[in-house]
């Protein structure tokens, strides 16, 4: 795969996974863009093979100290099995 596909496959897999964070309305009315920044963290994570608890850590500690919210890990955990259950039924080897 070139340069060009990896990065066509990685804005594929952002706006994707930007639908599912924006799907649990963490900050209502927020601008499409608002998680971008975790957004970017979580993919970089799974990109490069991180397992389920650190994506729940990242989410957690995202949430809590960028973005100022109230969250625990519980609720980081939720969103991260979305996350896990989107990135493992992708395809992301190969690009179309």
């Amino acid at each position: 795969m070139n340069r060009r596909e990896i990065r066509k496959e990685f804005n594929e897999k952002f706006l994707e996974l930007r639908k599912i964070l924006n799907a649990w309305e963490l900050i209502p009315n927020s601008s499409k863009d608002e998680f971008d920044g975790l957004n970017h963290q979580i993919l970089s994570h799974l990109y490069r093979g991180e397992d389920f608890d650190k994506i729940a850590r990242v989410i957690d500690s995202e949430l809590t100290v960028t973005y100022g919210l109230s969250i625990d890990l519980e609720d980081a955990k939720e969103i991260a099995t979305d996350v896990m259950e989107w990135w493992n039924s992708t395809d992301r080897y190969n690009v179309n």
